[in-house]
């Protein structure tokens, strides 16, 4: 009886033991909780801000810059005798076309090689005309030598005979040049020229028996005139630096002959 009341005894105590066990078990968990709430809460009260923001850095943006372009306003054309958009006839917009003009004027754009091409024909005119002159003072020469030997005479100009004015007058009248028949008629053509810049076909005038001209030559060149001579009767050479000439000479006269054409002849 005594052994079945002290087994009873100890396992009661047994149960007992672990009841008491379980539950103070049970409160540690719940302790352990609240130091780690109390923990948390220490903590957080030390820092001075607890509600920390992590912002991330802001980068600014580069301005846009914006190009205002200006514009001229667009102008209306005239809407006369011209039906609204949306009519039914003509739901279309209408465009005049451009009127252009009835004689345009053309655009030449020259090329270099073209603007070489009128250089050169230039060039090749004004070589031309000092070339003609020169052919034409040969053409003179060549028809005045036409009639050395002829005989003299006074107031003749026909071929058999003739005088000064008479021969200097047939031979430029070859050349559309017309000059009267007397030294002093023919002393009014033509521009003077200096006595030291002679050339062939130049008309020199000398004073015989008046004051005025009254004898009349042509310059051949290399100091010689070819003339109808009083003195010998005959169409000749003389030197301009003879006494009897030099002492009588008076002026020259150069005749234009840059409109000379070979077709007269």
């Amino acid at each position: 009886m005594v052994k079945r009341c002290l087994t009873l005894s100890l396992l009661i105590l047994n149960c007992t033991l672990q009841a008491d066990s379980n539950v103070r078990r049970e409160p540690s968990l719940f302790l352990e909780y609240e130091r780690e709430v109390t923990r948390t809460i220490d903590t957080a009260q030390d820092d001075p801000n607890p509600f920390k923001k992590i912002i991330a850095p802001i980068t600014p943006k580069p301005a846009t810059v914006r190009q205002v372009v200006v514009t001229e306003p667009v102008k209306s054309l005239p809407t006369a005798n011209k039906p609204k958009i949306g009519n039914d006839a003509l739901p279309f917009l209408v465009i005049n076309k451009p009127v252009t003009p009835s004689n345009p004027t053309p655009i030449v754009c020259t090329t270099p090689s073209e603007t070489a091409v009128i250089t050169k024909n230039e060039e090749n005119t004004k070589k031309s005309l000092f070339e003609n002159i020169h052919t034409v003072k040969e053409r003179i020469m060549a028809r005045a030598k036409q009639f050395l030997g002829t005989p003299y005479g006074f107031g003749n100009k026909e071929a058999a005979q003739t005088d000064c004015s008479g021969f200097t007058q047939q031979v430029f009248s070859q050349f559309g040049i017309s000059l009267p028949h007397s030294a002093a008629g023919q002393a009014q053509y033509g521009k003077e020229v200096d006595s030291n810049d002679l050339q062939v076909g130049d008309l020199m005038f000398y004073h015989t028996y008046k004051d005025e001209p009254s004898h009349v030559a042509i310059y051949a060149g290399d100091g010689k005139i070819i003339h109808a001579s009083y003195k010998n009767k005959r169409v000749q050479y003389d030197a301009i630096d003879k006494g009897y000439y030099k002492q009588r000479f008076m002026y020259a006269k150069r005749l234009a002959l840059n409109n000379y054409d070979s077709s007269n002849e």
